[in-house]
């Protein structure tokens, strides 16, 4: 019944003060938000990019493709992360390079990525773009937080009214500090789809191998002989460590048939002799 008060007592709040607090309360609902009517759709772009370059080359067009960012400015590049490695079995270098790009210049800002690598003398080894259509969580998080933002006012000006007994204001502060938690989750989510819109990620990465070396071949056959062995090796010990207790209990058995065996084999050796010493009877 409490909530049924809050919601009805709500809805008046606004009437009370120009009316001089005479009229009488009115059902309260929370009007429906209103919708998207803009009809854009909402479409996340994201793209993924491969280059192949000389291994000695691949920190420096990194360097110079990082520039590239740093110099749109935060606003409309950011950089998420980058590394460069090198891979001492296969002899080659490797780095990658994540980056938040506004979606209106993405296009733009890849075919600048790709002439930084061709002018230090790499190739595009595979390229992908992903077009993720959002608008209808978009719009329903929108509606959300309106929903949500307008029950939070609502109770917060019947908070503030003060009018109620004691248990009718803790019942209201607990609802709106309820309401609230819910209107602050929904604006992140918003935030975030916002953001995956106005914002392309561009996800680069760098390879390269070193075909001019005749050891290579012989560098992944030692790796793939080494991996082999490991895993034998682990294995073995696997079985030895299930195998131990076993095999200890075994030993224990046998010794204990032998140990027993061995006295009672004597036992019956002297009930015979006894046996055969004794007088017969008449």
């Amino acid at each position: 019944m409490r909530l049924v008060w809050l919601v009805i007592a709500s809805a008046a709040l606004a009437g009370c003060d120009k009316a001089g607090h005479t009229a009488k309360m009115n059902t309260f609902d929370v009007a429906a938000p209103a919708a998207d009517t803009s009809g854009a759709p909402k479409i996340a772009y994201s793209y993924s990019v491969t280059y192949r370059i000389d291994a000695g080359s691949i920190a420096g067009v990194q360097a110079k493709q990082v520039a590239l960012c740093t110099a749109l400015g935060g606003a409309r590049c950011r950089i998420i992360k980058t590394s460069v490695g090198t891979d001492t079995i296969e002899g080659g270098t490797n780095g990658q390079t994540s980056l938040l790009v506004a979606a209106g210049i993405a296009n733009g800002f890849n075919a600048k990525l790709d002439a930084v690598v061709v002018a230090a003398g790499g190739t595009v080894q595979s390229r992908s773009t992903n077009a993720e259509d959002i608008t209808k969580q978009t719009i329903d998080t929108d509606a959300r937080v309106r929903a949500k933002q307008a029950l939070a006012d609502r109770l917060l000006a019947l908070i503030q009214h003060g009018s109620g007994n004691v248990g009718d204001l803790v019942a209201a502060e607990k609802a709106y500090s309820d309401t609230q938690e819910e209107v602050d989750a929904a604006r992140s989510l918003q935030a975030e789809l916002r953001q995956r819109v106005a914002m392309s990620q561009i996800d680069v990465d760098y390879t390269s191998s070193d075909p001019r070396s005749i050891f290579a071949p012989v560098r992944r056959s030692a790796r793939t002989a080494g991996e082999s062995f490991g895993n034998s090796l682990a294995a073995l010990l696997t079985f030895v460590i299930v195998a131990l207790p076993w095999v200890a209990l075994l030993a224990l058995l046998l010794w204990l048939k032998r140990r027993l065996g061995w006295r009672w084999s004597l036992r019956k050796r002297i009930t015979r002799r006894r046996t055969d010493a004794a007088p017969p009877s008449d």
